[in-house]
């Protein structure tokens, strides 16, 4: 089988990825593998982390000297968080368009303890990624409000996991065209136990605990392990929704009425899951403003932020 950990990594578990991503993660993964993968997906809800462009478009955030963030002026910090979010990534994988919580976190602490950041955002285009370090993060972001400005510019989208990271801010700003919300869990198995037969390939599996062997791609879901996989799903998705509820300072029946849908724009503003709608550039220009006077196009701090955040000045 190719590609063995990365398909441990996807199958068998569950993500906080919008949907229509792990779609694509799968056809990728199956096309791969030499496989067609069709009707993989667990009854779920959804997320996980990929950039829709596997090269980087040379308008990534401009750090400070030695700072993982920009600088827009007068303390105002931009933390970039794009991209496949997963728990932890290797050099080879943040080529590849992924981003991890444990540099996400340790910018962000960077952020809070440096005297020279007075507001931080977060600059957010993701449709999700891994379940393992969203929450954690989430909370780091969550319990720092009071000690500094938190304000989350969704700059395209902001779904799952990455919505989770978003909601933890004092505001969420969504541009007219950008979406949050996806406020749920989904988890695949790929069972290929057909794919072996036609092969003339058998697989026995010898083990010691009756669910020792439970989801393997070897044979198909059984009662008790699709039991047991939906369980984790729904007790991933209560956190999610606590989580949620609890930054937004919303009932969790609320959040839980989403049924995990998408909203766009000022929908997102009605359905609370954002506080504004607004172009990211006047965004950042308004919280810029709010500590020196509004930037002229000359501005170098400004321009260069706008531009990490994938914006065109006109």
């Amino acid at each position: 089988m190719k590609y063995p950990l990365l398909a441990s990594l996807v199958f068998g578990q569950a993500h906080m990825i919008d949907p229509g991503k792990l779609d694509i993660i799968l056809a990728v993964l199956g096309d791969r593998m030499g496989l067609t993968i069709e009707g993989l997906r667990a009854h779920g809800l959804g997320a996980w982390h990929d950039n829709d462009d596997p090269v980087k478009d040379g308008t990534d955030v401009e750090a400070s000297r030695g700072k993982a963030w920009a600088d827009a002026g007068r303390g105002v910090g931009v933390l970039d968080v794009s991209g496949t979010l997963v728990h932890r990534a290797s050099s080879m994988d943040a080529m590849s368009g992924l981003t991890s919580y444990a540099q996400l976190s340790a910018n962000f602490a960077g952020m809070v303890s440096d005297p020279d950041v007075g507001h931080i955002v977060l600059n957010i285009n993701s449709p999700g990624g891994s379940v393992n370090g969203a929450f954690d993060f989430a909370d780091e972001i969550y319990h720092a409000r009071g000690v500094k400005p938190i304000t989350a510019i969704v700059d395209d989208r902001a779904y799952s996991a990455a919505y989770a990271i978003a909601s933890a801010a004092e505001e969420i700003i969504v541009s007219r065209t950008g979406g949050v919300g996806s406020i749920g869990v989904v988890a695949a198995h790929m069972d290929r136990s057909a794919l072996n037969e036609r092969a003339g390939v058998k697989v026995t599996y010898i083990h010691a605990g009756a669910r020792k062997v439970d989801g393997n791609p070897d044979a198909p879901l059984s009662d008790d392990a699709r039991a047991s996989l939906q369980a984790e799903v729904d007790r991933i998705y209560g956190l999610f929704v606590e989580t949620v509820a609890r930054n937004r300072g919303v009932s969790t029946d609320a959040v839980r009425g989403t049924e995990a849908g998408t909203f766009m724009g000022a929908a997102g503003v009605t359905a609370a899951l954002a506080d504004k709608v607004m172009a990211p550039r006047d965004a950042l220009r308004e919280i810029v403003a709010r500590y020196q006077p509004a930037p002229t196009a000359s501005t170098g701090r400004y321009l260069r932020a706008a531009t990490a955040m994938r914006v065109r000045m006109v």
